[in-house]
């Protein structure tokens, strides 16, 4: 999202609202009144500096967030409605801001683990336990959250026998994820991982042409590579006899992501024939654009969705709908699974809890 937008909704969630609650439904009230209702404006304004310059942004983005959903747009709704009926108004930015904080700090912390099996066939052996997981976006919880924690503590418990990761491990820049390290690294099971969209961190400050952003990028691998993780880059190797698991960089039906699409040629190159192929693959557009009519994949695993149906993506409403937002998807003999990850780029989520997916592969 650009800075522009930023601005635009400090301005009219927050400039526009305390102007009209100021003359015209606080009019004689104390100052004091007027200057606490004011004070998430302030607040918000602060940061917008901050996040204008790339400084702390990941933090200062946060804190914005969090003032524009629990009090600057349920106060511009108050000031609209109390126009015609001041309770109302009031009714309504109570509601909305209460509807915001359930999001922000139950729903987006709710954390479910799904038990999901899943027949492939030729399955080579016994069956496989996966616990496959995408979308943590560190920078959405600060340094040191719990919740991250807490993650960890339950993979851990499934005991899987390996984890798939499926990107976006952070927002926008790599040093979202340097207070986690001890937590991630301490995963118990293999933890083989892929790049998302957010990964490429072309959502945050560095330019989309800029050598720093291709440096920090190169120092996300390195960082989950030094937690023991696997980092796989267009690129594939053997899960096990008769397993291949491939890796591909984010690819996605979204123009704006071709330029740092993956080249699922390439990952597919060396596999044994024969070979039960499971591919990682962050969006789940991948799948019908070139993983159905191209190629032989036995499972495809993706996130990216957090769980909606729909997302703002795109200039034309033909790009918003998500045929495959979450759960399980098949043509013919080839299957899809989108999880609905543990975070969210934003402040908060709308498509459902967060999920760690137990998937059981067998014959």
């Amino acid at each position: 999202m650009k800075f522009r937008t930023y601005v635009l909704f400090f301005l009219l969630f927050g400039v526009l609202a305390d102007v009209i609650l100021g003359l015209r439904l606080l009019a004689g009230k104390p100052w004091w009144a007027i200057a606490l209702i004011a004070a998430p404006t302030f607040a918000a304004g602060l940061c917008l500096p901050l996040i204008g310059m790339g400084k702390r942004y990941a933090d200062a983005l946060r804190v914005f967030s969090y003032l524009i959903f629990i009090f600057e747009l349920p106060k511009f709704l108050a000031a609209l409605i109390g126009l015609a009926s001041a309770p109302a108004g009031v009714t309504v930015g109570i509601a909305v801001s209460l509807f915001f904080i359930t999001l922000i700090f139950y729903v987006t912390r709710h954390l479910v683990v799904k038990d999901t099996t899943l027949e492939l066939k030729g399955w080579p052996g016994k069956p496989l336990r996966v616990c496959f997981i995408a979308d943590f976006h560190l920078g959405s919880f600060g340094s040191g959250s719990q919740y991250i924690h807490r993650i960890v503590e339950e993979v851990n418990a499934q005991k899987p026998d390996v984890i798939l990761f499926a990107g976006d491990l952070v927002n926008f820049e790599s040093k979202e994820a340097d207070s986690y390290g001890d937590v991630l690294a301490s995963l118990e099971a293999p933890v083989y991982s892929i790049l998302g969209n957010h990964d490429f961190l072309l959502h945050g400050p560095h330019d989309s042409n800029d050598a720093s952003r291709i440096e920090d990028m190169r120092r996300l691998e390195a960082f989950e590579k030094s937690l023991g993780w696997t980092v796989l880059r267009n690129e594939n190797l053997e899960l096990r006899p008769g397993v291949s698991l491939i890796g591909v960089d984010n690819t996605s039906k979204h123009p704006y992501f071709r330029k740092v699409g993956g080249d699922l040629k390439k990952a597919l190159e060396g596999i044994p024939s024969g070979n039960v192929k499971i591919l990682l693959s962050h969006d789940p557009t991948h799948w019908r654009m070139e993983v159905i009519p191209g190629t032989d994949i036995d499972l495809t695993l993706s996130g990216h969705t957090h769980g909606l149906k729909y997302k703002m993506a795109g200039p034309h409403p033909s790009h918003w709908r998500l045929h495959e937002s979450g759960g399980l998807y098949e043509e013919g003999a080839q299957k899809l699974y989108v999880t609905f990850g543990l975070g969210s780029a934003f402040a908060f989520r709308l498509g459902g809890y967060p999920h760690i997916d137990i998937l059981t592969l067998k014959p």
